[in-house]
Order: structure tokens, then sequence, then C-alpha cells
């Protein structure tokens, strides 16, 4: 009974900012998929810091009406929340709207809003709901919060996400080289590269290294259904 206790409380700590942390882990495949690609983790953070309106309200009400509060509806709303939106995020995190000058992933951005929602708050509820049970649960608590942050990089790398490979890419130059065979260093790849000798009015093949990212096992869609 004690270890079935521990448990649960253990998976009740994994709750906390399981979701957030598995947009993180994520990042190098949606990246490649949505719009605003390397800028991304930019909106991220600034959506996140928003969400912090949510342990606000909480810490505001505790404050001014402490009797009118209770951490239980509480944390079920958090949790139900969550998981729904989790779903809903699986599906639609890959949708865009044109908005002002452009294509925006405007469904992404409001559902990492509402997951961010959670997670803020579930610092300032779910410690709360821990006083009730005795001290010692509290340390399975925060193994459990830690472990959400395992859970979705153990996806992730069964996932394969991020993973890259170099690729030998060989493209045709617009200018005519010297018929003079020459060897020249590409600075930018640090990859030696050697001018064919080529006749006037000849186009010269030149060879470069780019690293490229490989398929992933299975899809977003797979990985954030397994988180909810």
């Amino acid at each position: 009974m004690a270890f079935l206790m521990h448990l649960l409380v253990c998976v009740f700590g994994m709750g906390s900012w399981v979701t957030i942390n598995g947009l993180w882990v994520e990042l190098p495949l949606l990246v490649m998929e949505l719009p605003e690609g390397w800028y991304l983790p930019s909106y991220l953070t600034v959506v996140i810091q928003l969400a912090n309106i949510g342990p606000l309200l909480v810490t505001l009400l505790h404050h001014f009406r402490p009797s009118c509060l209770s951490e239980v509806p509480i944390i079920f709303t958090l949790l139900g929340v969550g998981t729904v939106t989790c779903i809903i995020f699986a599906f639609l995190w890959n949708m865009t709207s044109w908005v002002l000058d452009g294509h925006h992933s405007i469904a992404f951005l409001v559902l990492t809003f509402f997951l961010a929602l959670v997670d803020c708050t579930s610092s300032v509820t779910f410690l709360p709901f821990m006083s009730r049970l005795p001290t010692y649960y509290l340390t399975t608590f925060f193994v459990g919060e830690g472990l959400s942050g395992l859970l979705p990089a153990l996806v992730a790398l069964a996932q394969g996400s991020g993973l890259t490979t170099c690729v030998n890419v060989t493209e045709i130059s617009d200018s005519v080289p010297s018929p003079v065979p020459t060897r020249e260093t590409d600075i930018a790849q640090g990859v030696p590269r050697a001018l064919v000798s080529a006749l006037p009015g000849m186009e010269a093949p030149l060879s470069h290294l780019e690293s490229r990212y490989l398929p992933a096992h299975f899809s977003p869609l797979v990985f954030f259904l397994l988180l909810s």
C-alpha cells in the first residue's frame, strides 16, 4: 500500500511540467515544419512567461479570499484542461493562419499558452495539496517532478528527434573558373574543395558538405498523444 501511494504521488508530480518539457525536446522537428523557424524558441519563452498570470491569480485569491479557493477542484481542472489541450495540440500543432504579412502558427501558440498556464499554475496548487499528506511523500513528489523532464526526453530519443547527417552536395557555379587548376578552402564550411579545370564558357561543379535532418521514427502527432 505504501509503495502504491509513493507511485501515485510520483505520477502526480510528473504531471506538473511534462508538456512544456516535451515542447522543448521536440523543437528540432517543430522548427522544420512551422513558419517561425528558429524564432520559435523566442515565441515559446514569451508565451510561457505570459502564462504566469495563472499562479499570480491563484496567489492573489489566496491572499484576499482565502476561504473561496480549494486546491482539489483546481487540480482536477488543471489536469483535465492539460490533457484535453495536449490531445488537441497533437492534431493542430502544424496548422497555420495568415496574419498581417505572412503565415503564423496561431493555433500552436494559443495551445502552448494553455499548456503553460496549466504547468505554471501547478507550482502553486500541487505543493499546498501535498501538505495534506505525510511529509515523507514530499520527496517522492519532487522525484516525480524531476521525471517530468526525463520522460519526454526518453520519448524524443526513441523518436530520433534532431538527428542529423552530413551529405555531399554538388552545385554548379555561376562563374567561369580559370583554366589553371587551383585548390581553395571553403572557410565557412571548413571543408577543402577542388576547382575542376574547365574550358572557357563551361561551368565547374563545386562540392561541399551540408547538414541534413534524418526523418523521425514517428511524427509529433504520436509524440504529443503519448504525453497526453
